[in-house]
């Protein structure tokens, strides 16, 4: 949208008056909430090495890096203003009004709302490392104040492509809208208190354009990975596979497969055969019809019997034609036949 001169100018009057309104004594703010969460962190950390949870371990002390980035920024925002030894020079508004023709002429379109009192410009689509990120929009909020003092802006992706691990990093130096200004952070921070608003805007989007691998919220290796559900282990995209009954994300060595069906599932997923005790998903498992284990499809036979009972029923049938072969061939004891009148004498009659 083009505007007016008139417009232009009614906008850098707006943030000339907020400029001067907001200037103040320097106020001095400790970062003690970052420095306990850092500390607390630790903490943890310490405590899962000891226990030898390695994985849980590597996971704390990535958070914890995170953590650190933000504290040093506090600190640097900090030490600026301690080792700051002038007073401010506010552009006036003239210099304003220039300042936002030279944004429209530097990214082709500037974006005014007196009433919301922001300006917005968007970036060209950013590719880093071949990782699609999409244009983003460096919005600036100049009615509303920080709590160090400096103007409000947020950083905000126009067609975002998140870390799959943390859907709120649309990049690995912006997370829920606030970019890590990291070592730019004072002169960011001097270029707002004093409205030099194209070198506030040339400077981050600049930012956007580069990627430091030392303070990233997600590093762009790990963009597109994710973590292990059981073990927090981060691992690629095209490594990872899912438990076939419920869902969740595996690595490579937390995912079993069913000795039947082959099929990956999670450790509470997979059940036991009582026969020959291979892994064996509940899909896969079937009770025997004479003892009711729970029998895989190899240790259950055609006749729906374990391996076990099968055999204990084949020793009892071939004891059963044992016994009956022996009895048929048992030779039988003739009874003696006494002839008739043997030993009756004779009587006359």
């Amino acid at each position: 949208m083009k505007y007016s001169k008139k417009q232009f100018w009614r906008a850098a009057s707006h943030i000339f008056h907020c400029l001067v309104s907001e200037e103040s004594p320097t106020q001095l703010k400790q970062p003690f909430e970052v420095w306990w969460h850092c500390d607390r962190l630790i903490q943890k950390c310490q405590q899962a090495q000891r226990r030898g949870w390695n994985l849980a371990a590597l996971k704390l002390e990535r958070e914890l890096k995170t953590s650190l980035a933000q504290l040093i920024q506090q600190l640097t925002t900090l030490h600026g203003k301690l080792s700051s030894d002038s007073p401010q020079q506010i552009s006036s508004i003239g210099e304003l009004y220039a300042e936002l023709l030279a944004l429209e002429e530097e990214f082709g379109e500037v974006n005014l709302d007196l009433r919301t009192q922001s300006i917005s410009v968007i970036t060209e689509r950013i590719e880093l490392e071949a990782i699609y990120l999409g244009p983003f929009e460096i919005c600036l909020d100049y009615g509303n104040q920080n709590t160090n003092g400096s103007l409000h802006y947020r950083v905000i992706a126009r067609d975002p492509n998140p870390a799959i691990t943390n859907d709120g990093v649309t990049h690995p130096h912006v997370q829920s809208e606030v970019v890590c200004e990291g070592e730019g952070r004072l002169a960011i921070r001097r270029s707002l208190e004093q409205g030099r608003l194209f070198d506030f805007f040339t400077m981050v989007a600049s930012l956007l354009r580069t990627y430091n691998s030392d303070s990233p919220y997600v590093a762009l290796s790990d963009w597109d990975s994710v973590e292990c559900t059981e073990c927090a282990d981060v691992i690629a995209a095209n490594s990872q596979t899912r438990c076939e009954n419920c869902e969740i994300t595996l690595c490579t060595g937390c995912a079993k497969d069913c000795s039947d069906c082959d099929c990956p599932f999670c450790h509470e997923c997979l059940s036991y055969c009582d026969s020959c005790h291979g892994q064996c998903c509940s899909s896969c498992l079937r009770q025997c019809i004479q003892c009711h284990a729970d029998c895989c499809q190899r240790c259950l036979l055609e006749n729906e019997r374990c391996s076990d009972c099968d055999a204990q029923e084949i020793e009892e049938t071939n004891e059963e034609k044992q016994e009956t072969h022996t009895a048929e061939a048992k030779p039988v004891t003739a009874t003696a036949v006494q002839p008739d009148s043997l030993g009756e004498t004779v009587v006359p009659a």
